[in-house]
Formats: C-alpha cells, sequence, structure tokens
C-alpha cells in the first residue's frame, strides 16, 4: 500500500513540475534577444479604452525600416506605462523588420523586452499624421 501512494505522490509530483514548467516558458514569452534595432514608431488614432488592470489606451503604430513602412493595428497599454504624447519606439529584427516589439523602457537586444511578445507586423504606406489626440470610447 505505501508502494502504491509513493507512485501517486511521484507521479502528482511530475505532473505539478510539468505544467509549472509549461506555464513559466508561456509567461516568460518570446526570446527577444535578435530585435536590436531600435526605431521611433508613429502612433496612430489612440483611443481611451478599459484594460484588465484599470484604464489605458489602444492604438495602431507605424516604423520605417530601410525606407519600408511597416504597422501593427491592436496594441493597448495601461495609462499608467504611456499616454499620447510619449515616444514610442520598436525593438525590430534588422534581418526581419516585420518581427518587432514595443519598447517603451529597456533597451534593445535583450531576452525579454518591457514584457511583451513579438509581433509580426504588416508592410504599409507612410503615415499622413502622427500622434493624434485620443478619443474617448462610449
Amino acid at each position: 500500500m505505501k508502494a502504491v501512494g509513493c507512485a501517486v505522490l511521484v507521479v502528482v509530483l511530475a505532473a505539478g513540475g510539468f505544467f509549472g514548467l509549461a506555464a513559466w516558458l508561456v509567461v516568460r514569452g518570446d526570446d527577444q534577444s535578435g530585435l536590436t534595432q531600435r526605431v521611433e514608431a508613429t502612433v496612430l488614432d489612440p483611443r481611451e479604452v478599459g484594460t484588465g488592470t484599470g484604464s489605458g489606451y489602444r492604438f495602431a503604430y507605424a516604423y520605417e525600416v530601410d525606407g519600408q513602412w511597416y504597422g501593427y493595428d491592436r496594441y493597448v497599454v495601461n495609462e499608467r506605462v504611456w499616454t499620447p504624447g510619449d515616444p514610442v519606439s520598436v525593438c525590430v529584427d534588422p534581418d526581419d523588420p516585420h518581427r518587432h516589439v514595443v519598447s517603451l523602457v529597456r533597451p534593445c537586444g535583450q531576452e525579454r523586452t518591457d514584457g511583451n511578445f513579438v509581433k509580426e507586423a504588416t508592410p504599409r504606406p507612410a503615415p499622413e499624421s502622427r500622434d493624434q489626440p485620443a478619443a474617448r470610447q462610449p
């Protein structure tokens, strides 16, 4: 009977360790060390929204690398971190500028930058205007 109890304990501990490691890897996010080039982004259409931790802003942004513009349309940030008028930078992969991460504070080229996951931008035309005032969401 003791052997069965020990076997169950080992299985439970192994399963807990497996799921704990899997959760840590998911929360940890993507390796961002290849995103070494910092470029300034142009914020487009910031809108005030509710977030899971209070209020913040949703906006699109565009950035230019080697004459080509790239854009991303669904970025959300807490108002304690960013408000309209603040600069936004992205760290890009110089070999594949579609791959990027928003970096508001940390330098580029680190394994993790500001708690974001690597995003894939799409080519787009140059933006017409910069940093529009925030519009209130109903």
